[in-house]
């Protein structure tokens, strides 16, 4: 008796009538669907510029211009992050200027050895390109 019953619930799950069916098939169809190629995200660059020449005890702006397809990025989120080798690490948001230029200024006290990672976030997309720079 219980393999019957067992029988005929296997069966009733994979009817093709119009009740269960259209179930099983709306479900095939997702599936087909979130299989599709998503739509390509177009990349964004990011041109990280630290000035040749960084004074201790001068202020100095380092500069983020975010383009895309060669066109300024004005939406974009920016945090930069430095530190001088051995210590820890500071951010400070970028502000944003024109022509998809992002600018964080500071005043560096201690010479040495410096990194400083931009962190960009726009339209969908992460970018952190990176550079290290000596102050004198």
């Amino acid at each position: 008796m219980a393999l019957l019953i067992f029988a005929m619930t296997l069966l009733a799950g994979c009817s093709n009538d119009d009740g269960a069916g259209k179930g099983h098939n709306a479900h095939a169809k997702q599936q087909a669907d979130s299989s599709a190629p998503a739509a390509q995200l177009i990349p964004i660059q990011v041109d990280l510029t630290v000035p040749e020449t960084v004074t201790a005890n001068k202020e100095v702006t380092i500069i983020a211009r975010v383009t895309q397809k060669e066109a300024a990025v004005d939406d974009a989120k920016v945090v930069f992050e430095w530190w001088l080798d051995g210590e820890e690490h500071q951010r400070n948001e970028g502000k944003w200027g024109e022509d998809g230029k992002y600018e964080f200024t500071h005043t560096f006290d201690k010479p040495g050895a410096y990194t400083v990672i931009s962190h960009v976030d726009a339209r969908d997309l992460h970018s952190m390109p990176k550079k290290q720079f000596k102050v004198k």
